[in-house]
Order: structure tokens, then sequence, then C-alpha cells
């Protein structure tokens, strides 16, 4: 039973990347909003960090001004749990203070959510004061990299599970300050609004669960101290990661010209270690957390960079389809455009996610059936990805055509963009308006037939005059085993298909394993082995294998030698 009045066990949304759900700590008490522009003020007091320790703190201390709640009604929430987290993040030392004196507070436990409620009335300026403990424990399996954790002697975690969220509705100015005195000489703190000490404008609070903190020693990417591009980093990444952010910087102005940019916005790019699905990343208020790892290169990271930096512009809520799809069919697409990659380039990442798209066993599934199951099985996950790539790529056929040569998907994608500038609603009534505009009576079909699963196929020319469609076998991604055996702290293999290549490679029903790959990437690449660590009758070893299935038939883009590369784009 819930001790917190006025929740309904629902756990808190992030937006980054993967869907991120958290569950939530709570303290408990009403808030009524002062007037608006009040100032909220933030001060973080990191420790020391230790890397070879894995071990650190940071203490926190925010002020809310002017509130005035009953007992039992929330007062602020912290994320503590995210897709892939072993346990949940700690908090200590937590003490809630208002005009009165500290506040009493009794903790609730809830359905993914962690709740602390104030058994007396909560008036006048609110002072929350809390420490994390952070410990840079494995991960269970692959999850968005929000989460708390120690690189070098700093530290680096998204807002939502590093600053409690005031359970208020009215506008309010944050200042963010730092204490970084115990972490040594030369340490500083920056967020995604920039380095040190920053104030916000008025605005929704909201925007610190969107915001990345890094704070130690941190090393640095700036072309010029007046650029709107920077990258900063923790730890040792195992490459230099310069040449990589030149390219990110230059992508970043070419986009902004694309999307019709005023001046170029600030981006920032946070680099650091992911022990599972190293090259993934997360995407925040103007800046991304890119993480690096075994296998990772600058090189291998122009995707997701580019992937990542869409959102920047197009990121609403009409959903993933929307924005993961157009974000993988603009990924390579722009970057080829702005010859920042090769034609070659262009067409690897096009054949990876086609590859991926057209042998998955479960592409059928109603996009509304997507989020429930999103992090049960990465053939669900992947779906508004390719799918969506894919759709967006028909759409930009059917409305080329339908105009003679003079629209595109871009146009359509650059009128959503303006209608968010200027705050208007955007709806799925408002998009499928838009393509009958563009297209009649075919759009609204098409995009009824894409949220029903319906087979997303672009013609074959719809990429440009330099490629053309053909079909291939490709083995479909099959891990030989029940998917739900990887979620959960209890990983054990069941539901063992006979002769697969799981079974080939030795695997068996109750073996309990342990993997440190985004199974998300061996789906897309059908060579790449998956090495599982097995505990059998007491005993550690390593599988490997293929997790491929039977061939099927799978449609690819291939280069026409007859047309010159200067026509291609």
């Amino acid at each position: 039973m819930s001790v917190c009045r006025g929740f309904g066990g629902s756990m808190r949304v992030t937006r980054f990347l993967g869907a991120a759900f958290g569950a939530a700590v709570f303290l408990c008490a009403g808030s009524v909003s002062a007037a608006p522009a009040h100032l909220i003020q933030v001060l973080i007091t990191p420790g020391v960090m230790s890397e070879a320790t894995e071990s650190g703190n940071v203490d926190v201390t925010m002020t809310v001004p002017a509130m005035e709640v009953p007992a039992g009604e929330p007062i602020v929430s912290l994320s503590v749990m995210a897709p892939g987290m072993r346990t949940p993040q700690a908090v200590s030392d937590l003490i809630l203070t208002d005009a009165l004196g500290p506040a009493p507070l009794v903790a609730d436990r809830g359905d993914g959510e962690d709740r602390w409620c104030s058994t007396r009335a909560v008036k006048g300026d609110v002072v929350v004061h809390y420490r994390l403990p952070i410990q840079n424990t494995p991960p269970l399996s692959g999850g968005p990299p929000i989460n708390l954790r120690i690189d070098g002697d700093g530290f680096s975690g998204a807002g939502s599970m590093l600053l409690m969220q005031p359970k208020v509705s009215s506008p309010y100015r944050i200042a963010i300050r730092w204490d970084v005195s115990a972490m040594g000489p030369g340490t500083e703190g920056v967020t995604s609004y920039g380095d040190g000490d920053v104030e916000l404008s008025t605005g929704s609070v909201q925007r610190l669960d969107e915001t990345f903190f890094m704070a130690g020693h941190l090393k640095r990417y700036t072309p010029t101290p007046e650029g709107a591009f920077s990258a900063v980093w923790l730890g040792d990444p195992g490459f230099d990661p310069r040449p990589a952010m030149q390219w990110t910087g230059e992508l970043h102005k070419w986009m902004s010209r694309f999307f019709k940019d005023k001046a170029e916005p600030p981006y920032r790019v946070f680099l650091r270690f992911n022990p599972m699905n190293a090259g993934g990343g997360a995407a925040f208020t103007h800046s991304f957390l890119v993480t690096y790892g075994a296998g990772v290169t600058g090189d291998s990271l122009q995707s997701i960079l580019g992937h990542e930096m869409v959102h920047t512009w197009t990121e609403n809520d009409l959903g993933k389809w929307y924005n993961e799809g157009n974000a993988v069919h603009y990924q390579a697409l722009l970057s080829w455009r702005g010859r920042l990659i090769s034609t070659d380039a262009f067409l690897r990442d096009l054949n990876l996610t086609a590859s991926r798209y057209y042998t998955n066993p479960l592409i059928g599934t109603p996009d509304d059936q997507i989020l429930s199951r999103f992090w049960q099985d990465t053939r669900i996950r992947v779906l508004p990805y390719d799918r969506g790539a894919m759709y967006f790529a028909v759409l930009d056929g059917m409305i080329r055509r339908a105009s003679g040569g003079k629209r595109s998907v871009d146009d359509l994608i650059q009128v959503v963009i303006e209608r968010g500038w200027a705050g208007e609603p955007i709806t799925d009534a408002v998009w499928v308006d838009l393509l009958r505009k563009e297209v009649g009576a075919e759009g609204p079909a098409v995009h009824g037939s894409m949220m029903a699963g319906g087979l997303m196929l672009p013609q074959s020319d719809d990429f440009g005059p330099c490629f053309r469609r053909v079909t291939m076998k490709i083995r479909q991604f099959e891990l030989g085993f029940d998917p739900l055996s990887l979620i959960g702290p209890n990983r054990r293999i069941r539901g063992l298909m006979a002769n697969s290549e799981a079974a080939k490679a030795a695997l068996r029903d109750g073996d309990v394993v342990s993997y440190g790959v985004s199974l998300d990437q061996v789906q897309a690449e059908v060579s790449r082995t998956l090495t599982l660590q097995v505990t059998r009758d007491g005993k550690t070893f390593p599988i490997t294998y293929l997790p491929r299935g039977e061939a099927v038939d799978a449609y690819q883009w291939e280069r026409i030698p007859s047309v010159p590369d200067s026509a291609c784009r």
C-alpha cells in the first residue's frame, strides 16, 4: 500500500535513447509553486573519485523556494533504476528541511519506485540534501547509459539520476553550482548547458532530467573558444577522440544549415566508458553522450553521432517510429550529402539497416506492441529504428514522384520542425494531414500500414540514381533460446532450440549466463559472433557461436557502376 498520496505507481519516463524507464525515489508532501520565475538553486559537491576502487560519492543540495504543501503529497523525485542496471542507485544522508526545520520522512517502496513521504505539512523554502554513493557495478544487460559512473578520477551521469526533480508545475529559473574542491586542483564540472556554474532562464524544471553532468580532470576538444561545438571526456578511450570530434563538429555545422537554423546552436559531446553496448549513447539537451569500450574507434562512432545529432532538430512526441526512424534515415544520408563520408560508407550504413529489418523474424509486429516489449527482445527494440527508416525512404520516393522532383520528405520534416519552433501542436492527425496534402490518400494509407506492421519497401531508385535494389539470401538473427533468458537478475537459459547454433555450441537449458555486448548490433552484423559466459555445475566458461538461423530473401542496395559519383548526391 502506498504511503504517498497522488501516486499511481507509474514510473518517470525519460527521453533518452532506448526509451529509458527509471524507477524513482519520491520525497513526499505536495507542492504548490509560488510565483513563476522563482530561482531553484542546486549545489553539486563531488567527493574523491577512484576508478581503481570503483568508489566515490556526490553530495547534492537543492533549494526550492516558497513551497506550501500538505503532508503525504510528492515533493521531489529521483530516478534510481534504468534498464540493464543490476541494483538501484543508493541514496543516503537524506535530510529535508523547511521553515519549521527538518521534516520527518517515511520510506515507501512501490512498484518500480522508492518513495519518501513527510508526516507533516511542509512550508516555506524547502532544502533537500542527500548523498549518492557511486559504485561501478557491472550492468546486467544493455540499457541507456544514464546511470552515475566513475571514469578516471571523475564522474558523470544524467540529471534524472543525479538531481531530485521538484514536483512543481510552474516554470522556474534554475541555478546550477559546482563545488569540486574535494576533487583536487584543476578539476571542473560541466553540463549540457556549459562549463562551470550556469543559470537557466525561466522554463520547465523537467529540463534537469534531460541534462548531462560530468566533473573531474576533463579532457577536451574545442575548435575555437567561441565555437558552438565542443567535446569532453574522462578516462582513457583507447584512441584519440579528437579527429572524430573534429568530424562531428563539421557535421553539426552542416546539419544546422540543413535544418535552417538562424545560427548554429551550441552542442556538446560527452564521452565515457560503457562495459556493455560500447559505442551506443543517449541524447540530451543540445548534447549527446557517446560511449567507448572494446572494439570502439573514432571512425566507428560516426553513425551513432550522426544519428543522435538529428534528434536535436527532429525530436517530438509523435513516437519512436518518427524520432528514431528519421534519425536512422538521416544518420548517414546527411553525412554523405555533406561529403563527410564516402558513397561506399553511406551504402554500408543503408544495407546494415536493410539487412536487420528485412531479416527480422518479428518484422510484422504492430507499433502499438513495441513499447511494452522494448527491453525484452532486441528484435522488437530495433523495429521503430529500422522500419521507421524504410518508411521515411518510402515517403521520400512518393513525395519526389508526386512533385516531379520539386519536393521531398526533407520538406515535410522541416514543416514539422518549424511547427515545433512556433509552439504549434504536432500530433498523429497533423502528420497524416501533411501526408495527405503531399501525396493524396496514398500517404495516410502507407502510414496506417506502417503502424500496423506492414512491410516498408522503398522502390529500387528511391535512394538515388547511383543505387538499385537487389535480393540476397541472408541468415536471420536467432539467439537459439528464449530472449527473456537474458532479462532480469536471474539469467538462466530456457527454451533452447534443438539444432540451433546455440545448441550446437553446447549451450544448455539451465545454464546461467552473462554477456557484455549490444544484441542490437549483433543482430545488424550478420557475421558477428556472440560470446556468453556460462556457469554450469560450478564452473564458468565462454561459449561463442554465430546467432543465426535460416537464410531468407532480404533486400539490399548496390552501386550502379555506370553512374558517376558526381551524380549520386
